[in-house]
């Protein structure tokens, strides 16, 4: 019996722990591999489109209809429109006649309707080329400034997270680049880099956990910063679209809320704690408070965190305490917002980059690689893991990935669980090893 434990414990250590089949060849194949299946998904959509639409009846990047059509009624002087659901679907379908698609609702604020407002000024299918080139590029450069080798340009272009993005027409590239140029600028820039997180009230629920590090980091120039950034795009906006705007978006968050919770957006294409919990059938009272425990959990814990890097001697550089920082408030994204989907989690590049960068100065730590390339995959696959088996996943990895960041970051503290942990082991065993001899 205890060969058997012994063999097993070998071949976990081997295949999960210490990752040795994972070499660096072998993880640039991976990559190619799934950016060829990612990329060749869109190129099959491209091919088989015809007039516009995809094999579906779809615009193709379909979520970007609403964007599109959204800077079209504003364009046209229809701005109250775009916050009445009916009348921005009926614009919706008159812009795209003898399309089939479902309503494509504008939810968010008047702040990313100035981001909006240029799309229409060219036809659809280039105005959505021009978004997405021009987000994907802001995205891409912000992660060249964190590991700016040429090895690493391969996998962030393959990875999962931007290939859903551009497949869908989303803006997660947008706001993972103001998260990236945030997290690269921090130590050099604060202020500038708050800017970046303050741009962020284009998709306020990404914003949650910012508050909580940058207090914990003490960053006051950055915190300075997203107030002047949010600020200038909140009176933009109010001065662009008026009081009628802001009434129109929050008479739409109610609309949101309850098609939220009346589950017309399916569980399985959430990628949250909540959506989670849904899935596995749970009352939507139980999923909520397994929410505001998770946030509160993944919260205390990434503070205490940005406050150890903070005052962390370990000879680390500004440049890396201040990465590791906004790593921690990307990574516990996941946890903290009910509504999250999967093109929103394309920002975990970054705390991944963090890692990856890490471990080029001082080596591999057991279980990082294995984790890394769990996260890396997985977001191809969640929505349809999610609605085959009704498992979310995503809270387990982005659990996973955030260990392993607290890992990096204390490792002290890490030391001492484990030796806590396996002293209550041996003292759990010992009865039972005095029953055996006698």
């Amino acid at each position: 019996m205890r060969s058997l434990t012994t063999s097993l414990k070998r071949a976990v250590d081997c295949a999960f722990l210490r990752a040795n089949w994972l070499t660096r060849g072998r993880a640039l194949a991976y990559c190619r591999i799934f950016g060829f299946y990612g990329w060749g998904i869109l190129l099959v959509i491209l091919v088989r489109s015809h007039g516009g639409k995809n094999f579906e009846g779809q615009p193709v990047c379909a979520d970007f209809v609403s964007f599109w059509a959204a800077s079209w009624q504003l364009l046209h002087g229809h701005t109250a429109e775009i916050y009445d659901g009916a009348k921005h679907h009926l614009a919706e379908l008159a812009l795209f006649p003898g399309l089939s698609f479902g309503n494509f609702a504008f939810y968010y604020p008047p702040t990313f309707l100035l981001f909006c407002a240029p799309l229409a000024l060219v036809p659809y299918r280039l105005s959505v080329a021009l978004f997405l080139i021009a987000t994907t590029t802001f995205f891409v450069q912000a992660f060249r400034r964190l590991l700016p080798q040429n090895w690493a340009l391969m996998p962030v272009l393959a990875f999962p997270g931007l290939v859903i993005c551009v497949i869908n027409g989303q803006n997660g590239l947008l706001t993972g680049g103001l998260l990236g140029w945030a997290m690269v600028l921090l130590a050099s820039h604060p202020f500038l880099a708050g800017g970046c997180l303050g741009c962020l009230v284009i998709k306020p629920q990404l914003l949650l956990a910012a508050p909580v590090i940058l207090l914990c980091s003490r960053r006051w120039w950055a915190i300075a910063g997203g107030m002047f950034g949010s600020g200038v795009l909140i009176l933009a906006s109010w001065m662009a679209f008026g009081t009628a705007g802001w009434e129109g978006f929050l008479h739409m968050s109610q609309e949101a809320r309850g098609v939220f919770e009346h589950g017309y957006v399916q569980a399985w294409k959430l990628q949250s704690v909540f959506a989670a919990v849904t899935l596995l059938h749970g009352p939507q009272w139980l999923a909520y408070v397994v929410q505001i425990l998770a946030m509160g959990t993944a919260l205390s814990l990434t503070g205490w965190l940005a406050t150890c890097l903070r005052s962390n001697g370990s000879g680390w550089d500004a440049q890396t305490r201040a990465t590791g920082q906004m790593a921690l408030l990307i990574a516990v994204m996941p946890f903290c917002s009910p509504f999250l989907l999967d093109y929103d989690l394309a920002c975990l590049a970054f705390p991944m980059g963090w890692i990856v960068a890490q471990a080029v100065r001082s080596g591999w730590w057991s279980g990082e690689k294995f984790v890394l390339f769990l996260a890396y995959i997985y977001l191809l696959g969640a929505r349809l893991f999610s609605q085959f088996t009704h498992i979310g996943l995503t809270p387990i990895v982005a659990g996973a990935l955030l260990l392993v960041l607290a890992r990096r970051i204390a490792p002290d503290a890490w030391t001492r669980l484990k030796a806590g942990m396996m002293r209550k082991q041996e003292a759990l065993a010992l009865p039972e090893r005095r029953g055996a001899q006698a």
